[in-house]
């Protein structure tokens, strides 16, 4: 009896958590008939010394299948022209700041998708002080996954992938959004203490800057610091 009411209680947090959740920006459009992989589309590649180098890039997959093999996330295939056979290098996340490759912008922060610091290129969702991106991953099953008569595009696609929001202040320094939770109030107001007035807001827990509204917060805290 015991374990069973404890199990309505956790079940019960958890569906209040994802009610609570906040809701990511949007990213751009994956659909293979708009981005097709191995398709070369313009772009240019930012150096580590902040040099901006423009030509093409050959498309790949958004994420490596099981966590092998090449993929946007880890290489970065850049050709100074369309026609050229060969690339002028395949660049690495600790070799190159970022890359843009057709109207997708990747930057290399310590992000991996796990608990390691390792570089990687992850998918700018929103610019600003504090940047947002996004992370993917191969579903389990992966490759036994059709597309079934009747199904949509995108609802395959959502079955296919599992993506997680990050964000970043210091590309050195990422945080998940699922590793804020119930602490908002207290690790969301270290991250904008340059801005004291928007910081005590959400210490404090006042209307429209819990976690719910993080991107809210995070949209006011970048036009605020923008601004300065």
């Amino acid at each position: 009896m015991k374990i069973t009411f404890i199990a309505a209680l956790l079940l019960i947090a958890g569906n209040t958590f994802a009610q609570e959740s906040p809701t990511p920006p949007t990213t751009g459009d994956w659909d293979p008939k708009i981005y097709q992989v191995g398709k070369m589309y313009p772009g240019y590649i930012i150096k580590l010394d902040g040099d901006t180098v423009h030509g093409f890039l050959k498309a790949d997959s958004r994420c490596s299948i099981g966590g092998m093999g090449s993929s946007n996330q880890n290489t970065a295939a850049f050709y100074l022209n369309e026609s050229d056979k060969k690339p002028v290098a395949k660049y690495k996340p600790d070799e190159i700041k970022g890359y843009k490759i057709a109207d997708k912008v990747y930057e290399s922060i310590a992000y991996s998708g796990g608990l390691l610091k390792k570089p990687n290129f992850n998918l700018v969702v929103s610019d600003g002080k504090i940047r947002t991106y996004e992370w993917y991953s191969t579903v389990e099953n992966y490759m036994t996954l059709r597309q079934q008569s009747g199904e949509s595009w995108q609802d395959y696609d959502k079955r296919c992938y599992e993506v997680k929001t990050i964000f970043a202040k210091d590309p050195e320094a990422p945080i998940e959004l699922g590793m804020l939770g119930m602490q908002f109030a207290k690790k969301m107001p270290d991250l904008i203490s340059d801005y004291p007035e928007l910081a005590q807001k959400v210490a404090n827990k006042e209307e429209g800057y819990r976690f719910i509204h993080m991107f809210a917060v995070i949209e006011e805290y970048n036009k605020w610091a923008a601004a300065q």
